[in-house]
C-alpha cells in the first residue's frame, strides 16, 4: 500500500463518521492529515469508531498485541487525534472527528502551515460540508442580563444555569484565537486567551493531556462576566447536557467567522430568541454596531434597524443600549427547537442525516 493509499483510506474513514471531512480539488485535506498522522497513526485510526472500544478489542482488528495496541493509542491520543477516556479499567478509545475534535485538541501544536492549510480547507470544501447539516452542532445562548428576568428561560438556554450543572469543569487557551496569533492576526477584543471551556469526559481528556486546568463554577461563571463585558458570544455545545462552551468573537472564531460570511447566519445556529428595537426609544447612538458579531444592524434614518436573517440572538446589543431601546424576543413556539438531550444523541442525530442525505 502506497502512502497516497494509506491517506486517502484515512480521508474517507474521518468523512463517514459523524461530521464529515470532505475530499478537494486542491488535495489540501490530505497534506492536513500529513501533517497530523504519521502513516502508522493513520493505519490506526481507521480500526477506530464512534464508539468506544478497549484497546484489546481494537488489537483483535490488528492483529497486533494488545499492550503495544495501548501504548501506541496513548500517544495518539496525547497528539488530540483519538479520544481516550479513563473513567473505567481499562480505559477505552473511540474515533475523533475533525471538527468539533481533532482541530480544537491542537492546543499548542499549531503551526502556521497547519493554519494557512486549515483556511484553504475551510475554503474548498469543509465550511459548505459544516454548514450543511440541519442539526448543528453548537447553539448560541444569550447573554444572561439580556433575558428580563420575568422571562421563563429553558436551562439548555440559561449559560449560568448550564455551568452550575457542571461537576468538572476545564479551561483552556482558545485554539482559533492560537491560530489567529500564528498568522499574525490577534484578536483586537481582548487579550485573553485561556477561555474555552469544557465539561464531563471533555474536561477530563483536556485536563488528562495537560491541555487545560480545572477551574470552580465560581472562576466560570466569572468568565461569562468577562465575554458579556468584551461583547463575545456564548455558544455552548448543541445538547440539553453540554459538554463545552465556546466564548466566541467574529474576528477569531471559526464558528463565526463561518456564520459571518453566509448572507443568513440565523438559518445556521440553533437559538431561541431575536433582538427587536423599540423605535421611539432609540436615538441612533450606535451603540449596538460595535457589540453585535453578525453585522445584523444598521442605522437607518437615525434608527437601529435590525436584519432577522443575520440576528442570531446573542443579546450583546440589548445590555449595553443606553436608552434601553434593544430586547430579546422569543420565536414562535414552532420556531424553538430543543436541542438533543446528549452529545451522543446530538452527533447520532447528526450522523444519521448524513447518512439519509448520501443514500437518497
Amino acid at each position: 500500500m502506497t502512502d497516497q493509499d494509506i491517506y486517502d483510506r484515512l480521508r474517507e474513514h474521518l468523512h463517514n463518521l459523524p461530521v464529515g471531512f470532505p475530499s478537494t480539488e486542491s488535495g489540501v485535506e490530505l497534506r492536513l492529515l500529513r501533517q497530523l498522522f504519521t502513516e502508522e497513526e493513520a493505519e490506526m485510526a481507521c480500526h477506530l469508531t464512534p464508539f468506544a472500544a478497549t484497546a484489546s478489542e481494537i488489537a483483535e482488528k490488528t492483529g497486533q498485541d494488545p499492550k503495544e495496541v495501548e501504548s501506541f493509542l496513548d500517544q495518539m491520543s496525547a497528539k488530540g487525534l483519538i479520544f481516550d477516556s479513563r473513567k473505567n479499567d481499562p480505559p477505552t478509545y473511540r474515533a475523533n472527528w475533525f471538527i468539533v475534535g481533532i482541530f480544537e485538541y491542537q492546543i499548542n501544536r499549531m503551526t502556521k502551515e497547519f493554519a494557512e492549510d486549515f483556511d484553504q480547507f475551510m475554503e474548498d470544501g469543509l465550511r459548505d460540508e459544516l454548514t450543511s447539516y440541519d442539526t448543528h452542532q453548537l447553539r448560541v445562548v444569550p447573554v444572561n442580563k439580556a433575558v428580563n428576568a420575568t422571562k421563563k428561560v429553558a436551562s439548555y438556554d440559561d449559560a449560568r444555569e448550564l455551568i452550575k450543572q457542571q461537576s468538572k469543569i476545564s479551561v483552556q487557551n482558545c485554539i482559533c484565537r492560537q491560530k489567529k496569533d500564528i498568522q499574525g492576526e490577534p484578536c483586537s477584543r481582548h487579550q485573553e486567551r485561556e477561555i474555552c471551556l469544557s465539561f464531563s469526559s471533555g474536561a477530563h481528556y483536556y485536563l488528562e493531556h495537560g491541555w487545560g486546568r480545572e477551574i470552580t463554577q465560581d472562576e466560570a461563571l466569572k468568565l461569562l462576566d468577562f465575554a458579556e463585558e468584551k461583547g463575545l458570544v456564548v455558544s455552548p455545545g448543541n445538547a440539553q447536557k453540554t459538554f463545552a462552551m465556546c466564548l466566541c468573537c467574529g474576528d477569531c472564531c471559526e464558528f463565526l467567522g463561518t456564520l459571518k460570511k453566509i448572507p443568513k447566519p440565523s438559518s445556521l445556529v440553533d437559538n431561541s430568541y431575536f433582538a427587536q428595537v423599540d423605535e421611539e426609544l432609540c436615538s441612533g447612538c450606535e451603540t449596538c454596531l460595535d457589540r453585535c458579531q453578525m453585522d445584523a444592524i444598521t442605522i437607518v434614518e437615525e434608527i437601529s434597524t435590525i436584519d432577522l436573517d443575520r440576528c442570531i440572538g446573542c443579546g450583546l446589543c440589548v445590555t449595553t443600549c443606553p436608552e434601553e431601546a434593544l430586547s430579546l424576543q422569543l420565536k414562535a413556539e414552532d420556531e424553538l427547537v430543543v436541542p438533543p438531550a446528549n452529545v451522543n444523541e446530538l452527533y447520532m442525530k447528526i450522523g444519521n442525516e448524513r447518512l439519509q442525505r448520501h443514500s437518497s
